[in-house]
């Protein structure tokens, strides 16, 4: 087992974003200032922004067959509130009035209280050590324990400052609660706390993608050995620690997938079925993976932390559709899977067999990440003109 790599010196700029395209495998970044982490508080008077008509389109004419869809596309969020190249967004499922965006460039998230309300505000929230923890984040999925956890795009070329990338990286699990989230453990040096993370499993870098399964445990692309991995934190570590030796990491060695650079292949993990739907946005497919399925082969070698570290194989793995262009958000909702392509700017409605029921197009420059509302209303991503946006009728 290596041993993990040191944090105690973390990036003597803590207080700095770190820019950088990760379509470039090899690392390479460049750098820029985003001020001091923690928090900034917008308030909106007018929070539900400007509104844009499109051509609704459908199978049906002028009116589509998905609820969901509409002709008006309002936007709730701007980059003056924080977003900075914004690549997903999740509601707080124990808070639902706070929508949760998650940032790469700045590292970190733009939480947005009633977002849509005329009492709508906003914070920024950039923990001291996200430029680890939350470097370049792809992707975010809610647990049921009052956690979150999240995918990062990253090879680790943060560490003591610029490295080389030693690819010590994977998902990480943090508290929702907003008394925790980048509040504790955000000195630097740090006193005996590394940030305010609850954990941290390393065998996925460039992680494009995750979905919730129950308790701590969770699905993640791996963008870079190009597999899905199960991973199951148990127990955290509590705010800012370090022992990971509990983990449990289960490779699917041959659900095999591949990333795209810089654009995030979301999953939804159906808990009515065990069934795992993934975004294959490299190959282009939807796939659907029977979890409940395969035969665990054994020990793998190059574990970090200490965890279980296990592979299956002979899965059951579905294509249910192939030809998308550069598919990237995905959405589970009463029975239909939402696909975003960043290729076209669509939302594609299929059902779950993968037959196509009805197809949207946005006015987004480039969708990612899209979420279902607690009103059954539909939101996207848009990290080229760093806005959130909600389609209404």
């Amino acid at each position: 087992m290596q041993s993990r790599p040191s944090l105690s010196l973390l990036l003597s700029l803590a207080v700095a974003s770190c820019g950088g395209d990760p379509n470039q495998d090899d690392g390479a970044t460049s750098t820029g200032s985003t001020g001091e982490p923690g928090t900034t508080t917008t308030d909106a008077s007018e929070p539900t922004g400007s509104t844009t008509d499109a051509p609704t389109g459908g199978t049906t004419g002028d009116a589509h067959v998905v609820p969901e869809f509409g002709g008006t596309f309002t936007v709730i969020g701007t980059a003056d509130d924080g977003l900075h190249a914004v690549r997903d967004l999740e509601f707080n499922p124990a808070a639902p009035e706070q929508l949760w965006t998650f940032n790469m460039l700045s590292h970190g998230v733009v939480i947005y209280f009633d977002p849509g309300a005329p009492q709508q505000t906003s914070e920024e929230r950039i923990d001291a050590y996200g430029q680890h923890f939350m470097a370049y984040v792809s992707s975010a999925a809610f647990g049921d324990l009052d956690t979150f956890a999240t995918c990062q795009e990253s090879r680790n070329e943060w560490n003591v400052g610029p490295q080389d990338p030693d690819d010590f990286m994977g998902p990480a699990l943090w508290p929702a609660d907003l008394d925790i989230f980048a509040k504790v453990g955000q000195e630097f040096p740090p006193n005996g706390q590394e940030g305010s993370h609850l954990d941290m499993l390393h065998q996925s870098p460039l992680c494009m993608g995750i979905a919730h399964e129950a308790g701590n445990a969770f699905w993640a692309f791996d963008g870079m050995h190009g597999n899905i991995v199960r991973y199951d934190f148990q127990a955290d570590h509590g705010p800012g620690g370090g022992d990971h030796s509990d983990g449990i990491i289960t490779r699917y060695i041959d659900v095999t997938v591949t990333r795209l650079g810089n654009i995030p292949g979301h999953m939804e993990f159906d808990h009515a079925t065990g069934m795992l739907y993934i975004v294959d946005t490299g190959a282009g497919r939807l796939l659907r993976l029977d979890t409940a399925t395969g035969t665990n082969i054994g020990t793998l070698p190059g574990d970090w932390d200490g965890a279980e570290y296990t592979g299956v194989e002979g899965a059951d793995v579905q294509v249910l559709v192939e030809g998308l262009d550069e598919p990237s958000g995905l959405a589970l909702h009463e029975g239909r899977l939402f696909v975003s392509e960043h290729g076209t700017g669509d939302i594609v409605a299929f059902d779950l067999d993968g037959q196509e029921i009805d197809r949207m197009t946005t006015p987004a420059d480039r969708i990612m990440g899209i979420t279902i509302g607690p009103a059954g209303d539909l939101w996207y991503a848009d990290a080229g003109a760093d806005e959130i946006v909600r389609v209404d009728e």
